[in-house]
């Protein structure tokens, strides 16, 4: 029979005091929270029971002597140290299952809509779609009026191409045949996994396993993150291809390189304007920042290795592009000149701003205090925090230049184009909060990072949960509802006029889309056409266009929408589908009942 020891019952205790406190600060944080998956249910919605339970569990841990009650509180320290990959792959596990419970699994508005169609071109072997209607209606510009959201006109009369780059399509199209139409909305959570693990890895190859975890938590909770994760757009893949790039550069295995310069390629694929940081990745393939750049021979084959893997993508895209849009410098949101320019600078500083206090103030806090508890420490003890710290400045520089001059947005989630900084700024914030733990005596530090950064995560997952990051998905529905209605409803020879509803209403139903807001033409007319040449046109709408339909058609007589819809659906924005065919027949019959 083994022998009572005191020191394994207080670890013990400590352990459940522990995980009591933790669970007293989320409680207290956010207000508790409910865990439902299956069998398994969790509740906390009252602070009184964790408080109670840490007390006693922290209390019977004392009683067992200070020695005893020492090593416990030393036992949690490298219990952190020690498991901390784990940890992070258990934050990467949470975030594919906030990605995939929480996804929208809509085709939505531009973005969302036109990256999973784009997927479908490319596994059915087209990069362009034709539209013959464009070729028959015989008005002025008439593939405009064709081009869904995230769709422009083709070199070649008739064809409509996609404006999205082709690297989140093509990664989308490959899961197509493994789980269907589900598998393109799947890409992002899973990528988010990769983001996660890779800012681990860079904490831990750049600092210690302790920066690592906390780089790994931070952006795993970040409210941004977790805002793009359940949608089907670039953001989190970005970040997630540069941050393993990061990585692999950082890996000194033969072929590192060259694997660092194909996911930078994949990177550049997914969004091309952030090419540049591929200069960051080279640097630190080449040896830089954790020591001078190497020798000549040495720096120039890791350069070679590195574009050996990275320019493969760049000629790629080069193709596609001069296939899409005519030239292999083009792109689909037009010339520099309508992207960029110098006014957007003060602006975007001010909105940017503003926008990390508004979303990641608990990081900001967090690294501010880190900062704090450092003041006065050798130099030596910050080594690892000034290489890190280093990298980060460069991929923050790179992403700010790329982005200050680009068009102003007001809303929060255009924080977003951030996004690929995070893991290495997190990574270097990582670093000085395991720094600054040194300054605190042993057997304090692990119950200290557990507390504080559950302090941490715990306000970022509020700041998520208020901007409706877990509630997209209820939001984003309407798309998707009324996209099956019409494939349900609609003949094959119908027309969908549509505006915000045109990329999904073309993606759900396969049918031509004509965008009411670029027509050269009255809209009576356009229809009248559409039914010369054997079409049905319907009209799909949210309420709040139905003004600007009618402000742009004063004299029509369809842009009235006043009889009643088809369809009515949505929540906070309604969605209507009006048949123009409708209001005849009900004007025939108000006619046919007069004496």
């Amino acid at each position: 029979m083994r022998a009572f020891s005191p020191c394994s019952s207080s670890r013990a205790l400590a352990a459940v005091g522990t995980g009591a406190l933790l669970v007293l600060v989320i409680v207290v944080v956010t207000g508790g929270f409910v865990l439902e998956s299956g069998p398994i249910y969790l509740s906390a919605r009252r602070a009184t029971g964790p408080l109670v339970l840490a007390l006693l569990a922290w209390g019977g841990a004392a009683l067992c002597g200070r020695a005893a009650l020492r090593a416990a509180a030393l036992s949690i320290d490298t219990f952190v140290e020690r498991r901390a990959a784990p940890m992070a792959l258990l934050l990467a596990a949470a975030v594919a299952g906030i990605g995939i419970a929480c996804g929208t699994y809509a085709a939505s508005s531009a973005d969302a809509a036109g990256y999973v169609s784009q997927a479908d071109l490319i596994a059915g072997g087209a990069l362009v779609r034709d539209e013959p209607l464009a070729r028959e209606v015989g008005w002025p510009q008439a593939e405009w009026t064709f081009s869904t959201l995230g769709y422009r006109p083709g070199p070649n009369p008739g064809e409509i191409v996609p404006t999205y780059p082709p690297g989140l399509p093509l990664v989308m199209a490959s899961l197509l045949p493994v789980a269907g139409d589900t598998g393109p909305f799947l890409v992002v959570p899973l990528l988010g996994v990769i983001a996660v693990l890779s800012a681990y890895a860079l904490g831990a190859r750049l600092h210690s396993r302790t920066a690592g975890l906390v780089a790994a938590a931070l952006l795993a909770t970040s409210p941004i993150l977790l805002f793009q994760l359940v949608q089907p757009m670039s953001d989190v893949p970005a970040t997630a291809w540069w941050g393993l790039a990061l990585v692999l550069a950082l890996t000194p295995a033969s072929g590192a390189a060259t694997a660092a310069g194909a996911v930078s390629g994949l990177a550049v694929l997914t969004r091309p304007n952030l090419l540049p940081l591929a200069i960051a990745v080279a640097l630190t393939a080449a040896g830089w920042p954790r020591e001078p750049l190497r020798p000549g021979r040495l720096r120039r084959r890791a350069l070679v290795l590195y574009g050996a893997g990275f320019i493969p993508a760049l000629i790629a895209l080069a193709v596609v592009n001069t296939r899409l849009y005519g030239s292999a410098f083009a792109s689909g949101y037009g010339g520099i000149g309508d992207l960029f320019a110098l006014g957007n600078v003060t602006v975007n500083l001010r909105g940017y701003a503003g926008r990390l206090l508004h979303g990641e103030m608990p990081l900001l806090v967090l690294a501010a205090c880190a900062l704090a508890a450092m003041v006065r420490l050798k130099p030596e003890a910050t080594v690892g925090l000034r290489t890190a710290a280093r990298l980060a400045g460069l991929v923050a520089a790179i992403l700010l230049v790329s982005y200050l001059p680009y068009g102003a947005f007001e809303e929060w989630s255009y924080l977003r184009f951030l996004l690929p900084a995070f893991p290495i700024v997190c990574v270097a914030v990582g670093a000085g909060v395991a720094v600054a733990l040194r300054r605190l005596p042993e057997g304090a530090r692990g119950l200290t990072l557990l507390t504080v950064m559950t302090v941490v995560c715990s306000l970022n997952v509020t700041v998520a949960a208020r901007e409706q990051a877990f509630n997209l998905r209820r939001y984003e529905a309407r798309y998707r509802i009324a996209g099956r209605y019409l494939a349900a409803t609609l003949p094959s020879n119908a027309v969908v006029i549509a505006v915000q509803e045109s990329a999904s209403a073309r993606y759900y139903t396969g049918l031509p889309v004509l965008r009411w807001d670029l027509l050269p033409v009255d809209l009576d007319t356009a229809i009248a056409r559409l039914r010369v040449l054997g079409r049905h046109p319907v009209i799909l709408i949210e309420e709040w266009e139905m003004g600007e339909l009618a402000s742009k058609f004063p004299g029509s007589v369809a842009a009235r929408l006043d009889w009643r819809p088809r369809l009515d659906v949505g929540d906070e924005t309604r969605v209507k589908l009006f048949d123009p065919a409708d209001r005849a027949a009900t004007t025939d019959r108000l006619h046919s009942s007069q004496p």
